[in-house]
């Protein structure tokens, strides 16, 4: 895929659990329930909308950035859902993606179901193979080590303490800062090629999808209004200067 092409529209990509494709107008409702409304889950990550519209002005600035070829952001979708329960993102660190952030956040009801490992593989192999990425830096709260374990099994090298990073309801955080490169994680994929069971977590895979459509109505949201607001969001760091948006926090 060229620039030209994914600039136009994200493509899917596609594992054996899940299927990544462009954040949509639909997925405002699910994305508030399992990220917004669940303090686990939002508690050291940067604040997210806060209600439909501003997910639906979070979409749309997404949109307007994956054209504009600074970010994208990828919704998550088990098979047997159509709706995300978690998303990735991945922004450019300069005018190219040589260097580049990604952030994540999945709902607590597909932890430890291997939702997120395949879904992170699918990503990085993204930002390597398509984006370029030569570096893909993350930021993770010192104190969750949920976060800094999943960035740890990734093979992520642990680089720097960030004093004071992370700003959460008035409380500032220390993050620490994450590294991938190119060159180890096509070294890394190519060693875990054919380790992946599929039959040790359909399970928990539908244990959780069971979970999430008790939460969940059926009919998907329409877009209140085509005006909405942009609504600027980075799932580990605060919008930087120039994101656009109402962002009060600036």
């Amino acid at each position: 895929m060229t620039t030209e092409q994914w600039r136009e529209r994200l493509p899917s990509l596609t594992g054996n659990l899940l299927s990544l494709r462009e954040i949509e107008y639909c997925d405002a409702s699910s994305l508030l329930c399992l990220i917004t409304e669940d303090p686990y889950v939002r508690q050291y990550i940067s604040s997210p909308p806060p209600s439909i519209e501003a997910y639906e002005g979070f979409v749309e600035w997404c949109h307007r950035n994956r054209a504009a070829g600074t970010s994208v952001c990828f919704a998550i979708v088990p098979h047997g859902l159509r709706q995300a329960v978690g998303m990735f993102q991945v922004r450019s660190l300069g005018e190219k993606f040589l260097s580049a952030e990604w952030g994540f956040v999945l709902g607590s009801a597909f932890w430890s179901t291997g939702v997120f490992e395949e879904a992170a593989a699918l990503v990085a192999d993204f930002a390597f193979g398509t984006l370029h990425v030569q570096r893909l830096e993350a930021r993770a709260a010192t104190v969750n080590k949920r976060g800094n374990g999943a960035l740890t099994k990734l093979g992520a090298v642990g680089e720097a303490i960030l004093r004071q990073a992370l700003e959460r309801d008035g409380t500032y955080h220390e993050q620490l800062l994450w590294s991938i490169l190119a060159e180890e994680w096509n070294a890394r994929r190519m060693l875990e090629r054919d380790r992946f069971s599929e039959v040790l977590v359909k399970q928990s895979i539908q244990d959780a999808i069971g979970q999430m459509q008790q939460h969940l109505t059926v009919a998907a949201p329409k877009r209140s209004s085509p005006d909405t607001p942009l609504y600027p969001f980075f799932i580990g760091a605060r919008a930087r200067p120039g994101d656009g948006g109402n962002d009060s926090s600036e």
